[in-house]
């Protein structure tokens, strides 16, 4: 499915934007209000991204219990999808997600400084292609 009004399409680029920025309680906001206009089958993947954004949220909170719980929910709906979806490279957030997942759930998951997390983007497939 393709996302198809303009409303939607402005929510979604948005909430990418803000994810993107690091806004990850914003993203989660704007991406919710998408999630509940848009009833396609593919809507799963909308739910993912703002799970791996709250978990994102929830690790600079230091709450590792958290984020890893909603990386595990996130992840799996968002790699149904991927590596592409709607036009948007997911690949790149699944890696890093999975990463520290591995972290969190190991001995040294005490030891996580933020200073040393990559924040993934989610690149937009398209706007690559135009240059």
């Amino acid at each position: 499915m393709v996302i198809e009004t303009s409303h939607q399409k402005e929510l979604l680029q948005k909430g990418i934007a803000e994810f993107n920025a690091q806004e990850y309680f914003d993203c989660h906001e704007t991406l919710e209000e998408l999630w509940k206009d848009y009833q396609a089958p593919d809507r799963e993947a909308i739910q993912g991204i703002i799970q791996i954004a709250v978990g994102y949220y929830h690790l600079r909170r230091s709450n590792q219990a958290g984020t890893l719980k909603l990386f595990e929910r996130g992840g799996a709906r968002v790699e149904k999808f991927a590596p592409v979806w709607q036009g948007y490279d997911l690949s790149v957030v699944l890696q890093e997600v999975k990463r520290l997942k591995e972290i969190l759930q190991g001995p040294d998951a005490s030891k996580l400084v933020l200073d040393n997390i990559r924040f993934p983007v989610i690149r937009d497939m398209q706007a690559s292609n135009d240059c």
